[in-house]
């Protein structure tokens, strides 16, 4: 009941009760209270969120275990109560100690009923013109009913804005204050007639259809109190059936609109990786690979060993270049259908990218998100209505003043008027130009566009009508006219209608939307389906037939069973050891009648030594006489190419890293090469070679020097202004296939190059779940760029 007879809640809660409800639900209590005390109980906590009520009137008692029952000869006492509805004579008092009367009763039940006619207002809370302040407490402790003709015999004034006790039945200002101002109080069935008599006794305002008073009043006193107070009491009812339609529950309609999900969000799982066992023809390659692999690692063995013990040093070469060749033709058996395969997934990514095109383009998401936003709004609309309702309200009452304000104004003429500097030619210029009266006269601006008004005249014209507008005092009596007022209730009454209608469709609406979506949707369902498992297939076929170097695993048997048979090998040198002599160029004594290959062995030992020791000028000099010896020294030309790097000799770096690429294909030549491009700014060269160094990466034993290799391609991207493309270019590899590592790790380290570091940090956090080792790298490569930042 608390909700009912507050306006605030009441509108929202019962949009369609009217005063004659309010009477009912009133006389209902009243009865219920009656029935209560006739089966000799006392409620003791009587107050309005102790009772429901229906939207028919009726009435539910709650907390019935909290009644005072009295039965074979003891008294189960009511504990509780709220002091604003405990009569005088039990204020202060503690429950637990008293046996109450139904006679308290009657006093709760008389403030219950007074607030349900009197829009919630408590009979004793109003403003106290005595010494001091009033607590509500004190005011019914010393009877100090604030309404009525004797209210101010009491020191009380009832509040503004409120109902007269005097428009009320003679009846009802007896019972209240015989509730109010003695024991004497009303018993429950005292209130029924009167209140039913009240509900009979009501007319319908002329000009609010929501508005019910008391017929022998003169004039309607909720247009009054609405009108003084600026608030509203009683919804208009509209017309039908919908004025009936009962409390708008907002939260739960915006809940189910919220729950819908967009259109397709759950037609394909792109977080899902398909993948597919490989193809019949894929798991025929490589069994058969498997097996040619066996057979290699067996002719590697045995060839090594054949060349180790039967063929002398610098002969040897011959022989294992043709174990070489034989090797690489039983390991590399099958690349047409690799080539195949891979032909295979590049068609079938094409298509996978051009059916998803399509399928994002298919119009309708937009509209549905448009309807949602739509909908968002109306319910924002439909939270601000009563700061609408308000902002409406204060434009008529603006309005109203400003029209009040012109029409005090025109009684005051120009012509009769004594103006500082304003002459009889120029009133008669200022009437030729419309300005008759005060009213007339505008901003400065305006009026020195007159001719004969300078800025001065303008200002004094203006100075007389600030002082006119001072002794403005606006008439109440002439404020909004009633009509504009309801018109405005009306105007806001409609729009609260329209958003109800509209919100509590809207789910429906967003269903009915989803639905032709993703049905138009659908037709590209199967296709893209299709197309994706056709890639899922295709790489998954690529990535079995790639996943092992077979050549590079042969050739190591290859060389271990040289280097086998090399040592047990029986020695036939005779020869007296060799005597140490100096080398030109180089530091440390060498061998006169060392063999040519054992020299050049030697010299790049010794290169490498020197080298860790940082003596990069005298590890240059070994390295190049090496490779004069052997030009086919593939590690001597690499080391060589480092340490001219180290040596800031960026040309002969560059020139020692090409000539390692051409008798092989490494990592380290195109690293190094790339380091020295970047010292030399020529960056696209440097970009080419970090690319070519992340494709000869072996996953197998990672080193910093890999992950380095990626953060450097990315600055060499970057300040080709190409990290933009690269990134979109890696972002749809990853959508493809999302668990591409290493493409994970190159998107981390282009987002570091261009700012995004947050960005970069998502990837870790993605790479400590699929590649903890990689994660670690990344964010090496995180700290790093932010050090170099600072």
């Amino acid at each position: 009941v608390h909700a009912l007879h507050s306006p605030k809640s009441r509108l929202q809660k019962f949009p369609e009760a009217s005063w004659a409800f309010l009477i009912y639900v009133a006389a209902n209590i009243a009865r219920a209270v009656a029935v209560i005390h006739e089966h000799g109980l006392v409620i003791g906590d009587v107050n309005p969120k102790n009772i429901l009520v229906t939207r028919k009137a009726t009435i539910y008692l709650l907390d019935v275990d909290s009644f005072q029952v009295s039965a074979e000869g003891k008294t189960y006492r009511c504990e509780g109560g709220f002091p604003e509805y405990t009569p005088p004579e039990l204020q202060g008092v503690a429950f637990r100690d008293i046996d109450r009367a139904q006679e308290h009763d009657c006093f709760g039940l008389g403030v219950v009923i007074f607030q349900l006619l009197f829009m919630g207002r408590h009979p004793f809370s109003g403003r106290y013109f005595g010494a001091g302040e009033m607590p509500l407490e004190r005011a019914i402790r010393e009877f100090r009913f604030a309404y009525g003709v004797e209210a101010e015999a009491r020191k009380m004034r009832q509040p503004p804005g409120t109902l007269a006790l005097e428009s009320m039945p003679a009846q009802f200002v007896r019972l209240f204050r015989r509730a109010f101002l003695s024991t004497d109080r009303p018993g429950p069935r005292e209130w029924i007639n009167p209140l039913d008599e009240l509900a009979k006794a009501l007319k319908k305002c002329e000009l609010h259809n929501g508005h019910y008073y008391y017929r022998e009043l003169r004039d309607c006193p909720w247009c009054g109190i609405e009108s003084q107070a600026h608030v509203r009491l009683f919804n208009l009812l509209l017309p039908g059936d919908d004025s009936r339609r009962g409390h708008f529950r907002l939260d739960e309609i915006w809940k189910e609109i919220v729950s819908i999900e967009a259109p397709g969000a759950s037609l394909i799982r792109w977080d899902k990786r398909l993948e597919p066992a490989p193809s019949a023809e894929v798991a025929a390659f490589t069994e058969a690979r498997d097996n040619r692999l066996s057979i290699a690692l067996i002719f590697s063995t045995f060839a090594g060993l054949g060349i180790g013990l039967l063929v002398s040093f610098p002969l040897a070469f011959i022989p294992l270049i043709l174990a070489g060749l034989i090797i690489w033709a039983l390991t590399k058996a099958g690349a047409p259908l690799i080539e195949s395969v891979q032909a295979r997934q590049r068609r079938a990514k094409e298509k996978a990218q051009r059916l998803q095109e399509q399928y994002d383009l298919v119009p309708g998401n937009e509209l549905w998100d448009a309807k949602r936003d739509e909908l968002q709004n109306r319910k924002e609309t439909y939270e601000n209505l009563a700061q609408i309702r308000h902002l409406r309200l204060q434009q008529l009452e603006a309005e109203a003043r400003k029209n009040q304000l012109a029409e005090f104004l025109d009684q005051f003429e120009i012509n009769g008027a004594k103006i500082i500097g304003i002459s009889q030619t120029v009133k008669t210029d200022l009437l030729s130009h419309g300005v008759e009266t005060a009213a007339d006269v505008g901003e400065i601006s305006e009026l020195t566009q007159i001719p004969s008004i300078g800025n001065w005249r303008a200002k004094s014209l203006f100075k007389w009508r600030k002082g006119l507008e001072q002794k403005f005092v606006i008439d109440p009596a002439k404020g909004v006219p009633p009509e504009a007022r309801l018109r405005t209730e009306r105007d806001v009454d409609a729009l609260r209608f329209r958003l109800e209608n509209e919100l509590s469709e809207g789910a429906l609406h967003l269903r009915r939307m989803k639905r032709k979506i993703e049905t138009n949707k659908g037709k590209l369902q199967p296709a893209l389906a299709k197309a994706r498992l056709e890639l899922a297939q295709a790489e998954m076929d690529l990535e079995v037939m790639s996943k092992r170097n077979q050549f590079a695993l042969c050739l190591i048997a290859l060389i271990l069973a040289l280097i086998i048979g090399l040592a047990v090998k029986p020695s036939n040198d005779t020869a007296p050891p060799p005597e140490h002599v100096s080398r030109p160029g180089l530091v440390g004594p060498a061998p006169d009648d060392l063999r040519p290959m054992e020299k050049a062995l030697s010299l790049a030992i010794e290169g490498a030594e020197l080298s860790k020791e940082g003596k990069f000028e005298e590890a240059v000099t070994a390295f190049r006489e090496a490779v004069r010896i052997d030009p086919n020294d593939y590690e001597s030309y690499e080391r060589l190419s480092y340490a001219l790097y180290r040596l800031k000799r960026y040309d002969e770096s560059v020139e020692a890293s090409e000539a390692a690429i051409k008798l092989r294909r490494g990592f380290e030549p195109y690293y190094n090469s790339g380091l020295a491009y970047m010292e030399l700014e020529q960056w696209d060269k440097a970009r080419m070679a970090f690319e070519s160094a992340t494709e000869h990466i072996n996953i197998y034993s990672w080193e910093e020097k890999y992950t380095l290799a990626y953060y450097h391609l990315g600055r060499s991207t970057t300040r080709l202004g190409e990290a933009g493309q690269m990134i979109v270019s890696v972002e749809d590899t990853l959508k493809y296939n999302p668990k591409g590592t290493l493409k994970r790790l190159q998107l981390g380290s282009l987002y570091l190059w261009v700012g995004k570091r947050e960005a970069a940090r998502a990837q870790y956090r993605i790479l400590k779940d699929s590649d903890p080792v990689l994660a670690e790298e990344l964010l090496k490569l995180i700290k790093k760029h932010g050090n170099r930042l600072n």
